[in-house]
């Protein structure tokens, strides 16, 4: 009984690197040699926060700040400023995760705004105090507003697809314990 909710864990665990190594993937293809003028969501920080708020052991926060620090590395942002970032709006949504449980998905889904936009204006702060060249402005509301827009649909493909889904009283977490 307790291998497979180990094997469970492992699995959903890979399923989470996969898929991010995937979306960094695609999003590091050369499709258009053009600069774009939209920006489109962060999927892999709106299938984060889905998971972290759904089912935090599922995502333990060494593998989100090594995503994280990867993509820093990789799309040349400054390395480790938005990984840290990533690191507490995830702590702090899976601080929140017990409260939400019983609430509504507007509810969850505020708590998801409130900490991308602090965590976004934060980095957008960090980067000005510090005079480092930045993405316009509009770029990157539009991809907030994206990013939250998409929230709902990922959220609801991680239940229906994924299987990741709210903790309920008498589950099973982690450590083998009942909430």
């Amino acid at each position: 009984m307790a291998d497979r909710f180990i094997q469970r864990y492992w699995l959903m665990r890979a399923l989470y690197l996969i898929l991010c190594t995937f979306l960094i993937f695609m999003h590091l293809l050369p499709m258009n040699i053009q600069p774009s003028n939209w920006a489109g969501p962060d999927l892999i920080l709106a299938i984060t926060f889905a998971w972290v708020l759904r089912r935090p052991d599922y995502v333990p926060i060494l593998l989100i700040a090594l995503v994280a620090l990867a993509m820093d590395l990789l799309f040349q942002r400054p390395p480790g400023l938005w990984a840290a970032f990533v690191v507490i709006g995830a702590e702090t949504l899976r601080n929140r995760a017990p409260m939400l449980r019983d609430l509504s998905f507007a509810a969850e889904w505020a708590s998801v705004a409130s900490t991308l936009v602090g965590i976004t204006l934060a980095y957008r702060l960090v980067l000005a105090v510090l005079m480092v060249d930045q993405a316009p402005l509009g770029l990157s509301l539009m991809q907030l507003v994206f990013t939250l827009m998409i929230y709902p649909v990922v959220a609801f493909l991680s239940h229906t697809v994924m299987g990741v889904r709210k903790l309920t009283r008498g589950d099973i977490d982690a450590m083998g314990k009942r909430i």
